[in-house]
């Protein structure tokens, strides 16, 4: 099954090397195929090399797409992260 969802980056230093980290660690822990598209770029959500080229900085808005068998739980996760600025201080 597949879900995606758009997020917007609300951390000052944006989708950088630490966050990009985050998102492969719990994209790891699931089953499903995830991927991570900013504008035109669509990186694997276990890539942190593939990550690193999205770009997205403070105020760009991503889409999370995941599809596989625990797709629904790995978004809800995947965006709480994002929305909880990757753990930063505001």
């Amino acid at each position: 099954m597949q879900f995606k969802k758009k997020v917007l980056i609300v951390n000052e230093a944006g989708f950088h090397i630490r966050a990009a980290l985050l998102i492969v660690k719990e994209s790891e822990k699931f089953k499903s195929d995830i991927k991570v598209r900013n504008k035109d770029i669509e990186a694997d959500g276990k890539s942190i090399m593939g990550l690193l080229t999205l770009g997205a900085g403070l105020g760009a808005e991503i889409e999370i797409k995941a599809d596989g068998p625990d797709a629904k739980e790995a978004i809800a996760r995947l965006s709480k992260v994002i929305s909880d600025r990757f753990g930063e201080e505001k």
